[in-house]
């Protein structure tokens, strides 16, 4: 890092919330108030960064702490669950992203980690080691232009999809409030089932994944101590409840968990009312930007569901800075996972072949 750049830490409130108005991109994960909510649901501490160049400019790298005995030993920004983290600020670009990348790296923290804002994706992959980089996928729809812009780039598919599940009678609602949780909580098990039966898993090691993601207690905090900041669509077909997403609402929209009744919602074509409706919310809103979330390479269903809207792919760089080799051992869970999903599937089909 160029030795002029000055750093304070925990960056000051109300410098950051000026990087966050000078931020096309930003997210609700950006701003302090979710940051204020992770130290209190996950017990992390404030260990936010303001770098200021000789020129006058400013960017904030929203940053959580683990303590422990008075001792710092891990950041994120952001932890597994909450978000995208990384700069907030006007122009960032790769010289700034590698003073910043400079800086951590030259810190003694076990574990420093960082999801950046996949719209930053190029600045970033430029200037991150390759060595401690992790090349991850998401997509996200531009909504400049406004609503008739955006509707003018759907795919055929998705236009169809949509004036399709308009006929069907569903009946569609938004809460802010925490009140629809438990309808997206009880779809979520459902496809939680069904994405078991598909990777051909246990449905216990899905639960455990989920809980461990997005457990039930850290989204009804998020709901109340974000207020309008995080939005559930449920629609329903004949009474019954077919698919839910949530949206996180901030100067961006993300849309960050989805679940439905495959056998009901399929047929009516629910999530492309949901995200119709919640995009037209985003566009009312001011919003520049809808994301959809990270997904998988060429091929992957789920991307080509959301590229169905015109959400386009970024490519972008998960940071892991490590003392120690603590990236390898927090791996370690996930590894005897799939170690433990493979003896499963090659058993049962040995199981099939002596039948």
């Amino acid at each position: 890092m160029a030795k002029s750049v000055d750093v304070v830490s925990p960056a000051p409130r109300d410098l950051w919330r000026k990087a966050l108005a000078a931020d096309p991109t930003a997210l609700l994960s950006h701003t302090p108030e979710w940051l204020d909510t992770i130290c209190a649901v996950d017990g992390w501490t404030d260990a936010s960064r303001l770098y200021v160049w000789p020129s006058g400019r400013q960017l904030v790298l929203p940053m959580i702490g683990k303590r422990v005995g008075g001792l710092t030993v891990a950041e994120d920004s952001l932890p597994d669950g909450w978000g995208f983290g990384g700069l907030v600020g006007a122009d960032i670009g790769a010289t700034e992203v590698a003073d910043v990348v400079a800086d951590l790296a030259a810190r003694k923290i076990l574990r420093q980690h960082i999801c950046p804002n996949c719209l930053q994706g190029e600045a970033w992959s430029k200037a991150v080691p390759a060595a401690a980089a992790t090349a991850r996928n998401a997509h996200a729809v531009d909504l400049d232009g406004g609503i008739d812009a955006v509707w003018k780039r759907f795919s055929d598919n998705a236009r169809r999809g949509i004036r399709k599940a308009e006929k069907q009678g569903l009946e569609v609602e938004c809460d802010t409030t925490g009140r629809l949780l438990g309808v997206l909580e009880d779809l979520w098990q459902l496809s939680v089932r069904r994405w078991a039966t598909q990777r051909q898993e246990p449905v216990w090691i899905g639960r455990l994944r989920g809980r461990r993601l997005n457990p039930q207690s850290r989204w009804t905090q998020m709901a109340e101590r974000n207020p309008g900041g995080v939005a559930i669509w449920v629609a329903r077909h004949q009474g019954e409840p077919v698919a839910a997403t949530a949206i996180l609402r901030g100067p961006n929209d993300h849309y960050t968990r989805g679940a439905m009744h495959k056998e009901l919602a399929g047929p009516t074509r629910a999530n492309f009312l949901l995200h119709w409706l919640a995009i037209q919310d985003a566009c009312g809103r001011g919003a520049r930007w809808y994301q959809m979330g990270q997904s998988g390479g060429d091929g992957d269903p789920v991307a080509r569901f959301k590229e169905n809207f015109g959400a386009r792919a970024f490519v972008f760089p998960e940071l892991q800075l490590d003392v120690l080799p603590i990236g390898r051992l927090r791996a370690a869970p996930r590894a005897a996972a799939r170690w433990l999903i493979d003896v499963t599937r090659s058993r049962r089909g040995d199981a099939a072949r002596s039948r």
